[in-house]
């Protein structure tokens, strides 16, 4: 399969994941940049929460749910826009700037055409598939979801045997786009995760740098470059884990982060009232929530500079005034104490078990700060442009004075990773870290998310400093005609300067920091004869379970060595779905003892009730090197209790006729 065959995969994807927001963004009175940047937001939410509702109304997982909820979310938001909108005269209106909006879609594109290229350089070809421990989950819960018509995030979790919670939104999304087009699961979930990657994150990007620097080309344009300046992110997370919600989570939270900012009034656009605004951040949320968790965390720790500079300004006026009364302050200082108690509590509450937190620290202190300033995290070669233009965005902003709330935002995530990746392990680590499993490259993947505006600070501070030392030597040895066409140029020197400055800008960014996650990420979406997880030989057997295993039938298979992904591959159910399922009752007996059917009583009672007509023998390489046993499923044909049936290299599939 190549790519250019998966052009209408990717235009339905785009679909899925603008569409529904659109509407939504029109009704609430939405336009140009900012409409586009908030349609992925609030698509995803509807997704989620669709995913949710749809089951109490009796409903399968299909677009008809989602309609459903698009369309009650904008008629809410019709509503309260037109009772919020101001009226504006027609003739007073400003006409849509569409120059810059050409622009600004001008820079996701090279985000994308960026980011894109690298993702599929990693996925190799559009059927690949990760071959970690978490994809066995993250493959099977798609087709649990497409199979049982049910993408609740209260119900995936009856895939592994349990109950619960589990965030669905990234699998809501693949499950669609797979149910609508019949798509292999791998190439759904390599199409998703490029348009999330690709697309989403440079969205979210500019429109953050949007909100802190204000609609500026060079702004927007540097914005959509430096967006696949970073090997954390997208690429790492596509290669460790491999972690595909918080990828999502991660490449929705500049959006949020964005809308936050025009609500608190740090923000230098306009797009809504706050009323309205308030109404989309709790649109947005869910989708965000639902993504990951942990990155609805991050965006309220990332909020604490900024709110603790609005708290500090009133605070600050009163006591400066004549007119300042304890009764003020004390409510400030009152509300600042409840808004710590309450982060502090949903932090504790929203924090995984200590147990599952169990990742170490990678490297010394001063070894780690000089990651995040280098952008070189988790051992990554050193970014020099990024590094540079970073400092320089950070040093103006301290020099002016000016959004040092952005300065703080930069050291609280600086300072997260710090702490996860070199404190050592003990409960002040896990109460700082433990919400993200004091997991080092999971807040590796949030650094971008604020040294990206820092940086593009820096390269509108360097264009300003070229443009005022430049430009005047340009034009004292040029003729009259070049010196016309210099002073009617526009800002940054003209279009043709900052041209040159992003062809540098690409160039010096896309080096070896991105290159090696790259490179890093490829191997692991290649089947061969090694492969940790199935290889090559055992993915070729799956492949034909279909010629031999009736859709309804039970395979036997150790979990460990990726015998699960029979049920994402070819829809053949495995005993367990997931390595960490619940083994059913008289699963044990089984994977200790099945090859003893003929000698010992319990065995054949277990197989009949468990329905396992069939074994998928994969020896016992396991995805991590371990040996977990299930030594009752070696030497069937040798016992007499199964029959090969087929086999590709030391890959088998027995048929169980021990027990007929």
């Amino acid at each position: 399969m190549s790519w250019w065959s998966t052009l209408p995969l990717l235009i339905a994807t785009l679909a899925i994941l603008f569409i529904p927001g659109v509407l939504i963004g029109w009704a609430s009175g939405l336009r140009d940049f900012s409409l586009v940047a908030l349609a992925p937001a609030l698509a995803v939410s509807t997704l989620a929460i669709a995913g949710m509702v749809a089951p109490v109304l009796g409903l399968t997982w299909s677009p008809l749910p989602v309609l459903l909820v698009a369309v009650l979310v904008a008629l809410v938001a019709l509503l309260v826009s037109r009772q919020f909108r101001e009226p504006v005269p027609q003739q007073s209106r400003p006409p849509a700037n569409w120059r810059l909006l050409i622009v600004e879609l001008l820079a996701v594109a090279i985000g994308t055409l960026l980011i894109g290229r690298r993702l599929v350089a990693v996925f190799g070809q559009p059927e690949a598939f990760s071959q970690t421990f978490d994809n066995v989950f993250h493959l099977n819960a798609i087709r649990y979801i497409v199979d049982t018509g049910s993408a609740s995030s209260f119900s995936i979790a009856g895939m592994t045997g349990g109950s619960g919670f589990y965030p669905a939104a990234w699998h809501d999304i693949v499950s669609l786009l797979v149910g609508l087009t019949a798509t292999p699961i791998p190439v759904g979930v390599n199409v998703v995760n490029l348009v999330v990657g690709a697309v989403i994150w440079p969205v979210g990007c500019i429109f953050l740098v949007q909100q802190i620097v204000g609609r500026d080309v060079l702004a927007s344009l540097s914005a959509g470059v430096l967006s696949a300046a970073f090997g954390v992110f997208p690429i790492m997370l596509m290669d460790f884990g491999v972690l595909y919600p918080l990828a999502l989570g991660i490449s929705l939270l500049p959006i949020t982060l964005g809308v936050c900012l025009q609500l608190l009034g740090k923000s230098e656009t306009n797009a809504f009232p706050k009323v309205v605004g308030s109404l989309l951040l709790l649109a947005i949320l869910p989708g965000l929530a639902l993504a990951h968790t942990s990155c609805v965390m991050a965006l309220m720790v990332i909020l604490v500079p900024v709110v603790l500079v609005l708290w500090w300004g009133r605070v600050k006026a009163y006591l400066l005034s004549w007119r300042s009364t304890w009764r003020y302050l004390g409510l400030y200082i009152t509300g600042l104490i409840l808004a710590f108690g309450m982060l502090f509590l949903t932090w504790d509450f929203v924090r995984p078990a200590e147990v599952a937190a169990f990742w170490p620290p990678i490297q010394t202190t001063g070894r780690a700060i000089g990651e995040v300033i280098t952008s070189s995290a988790m051992g990554r070669p050193v970014s020099w442009a990024v590094a540079l233009l970073a400092v320089v965005g950070l040093y103006e902003r301290v020099k002016r004075r000016d959004k040092l709330w952005v300065v703080g935002m930069y050291f609280v995530v600086g300072f997260l990773f710090v702490v996860v990746s070199s404190m050592p392990f003990g409960d002040v680590r896990t109460f700082i870290t433990g919400v993200w499993y004091n997991d080092p490259p999971r807040l590796a993947a949030l650094l971008p998310v604020l040294i990206l505006p820092v940086a593009v600070m820096g390269t509108m501070h360097l264009a300003d400093l070229g443009a005022r030392q430049v430009l005047p030597k340009l034009r004292t040895v040029t003729g009259p005609s070049l010196q016309h066409q210099l002073s009617g140029a526009p800002r940054y020197s003209g279009g043709a300067l900052v041209a040159l400055l992003l062809v540098g800008l690409v160039w010096t960014t896309q080096q070896a920091n991105v290159r090696q996650s790259q490179s890093a990420a490829a191997p692991g979406y290649q089947a061969t004869e090694a492969s940790p997880l199935l290889s090559s030989d055992e993915l070729a057997l799956i492949d034909r379970l279909d010629e031999h295993v009736p859709p309804d039938a039970v395979l036997l298979g150790n979990p460990w060595n990726g015998s699960p992904l029979a049920y994402a591959l070819v829809g053949r159910k495995t005993l367990q779905l997931h390595i960490l399922s619940a083994v059913p009752q008289g699963g044990e007996i089984l994977y200790e003892r099945l090859n003893r059917a003929k000698s010992d009583p319990s065995v054949c009672p277990a197989v009949r009730e468990l329905r396992a007509k069939y074994v998928l023998d994969f020896g016992h390489k396991e995805v991590h090197g371990g040996d977990h046993g299930f030594r009752g499923l070696d030497d069937l044909a040798g016992n007499a209790v199964g029959t090969l049936i087929d086999q590709q290299g030391d890959a088998k599939l027995y048929k169980l006729t021990g027990c007929d």
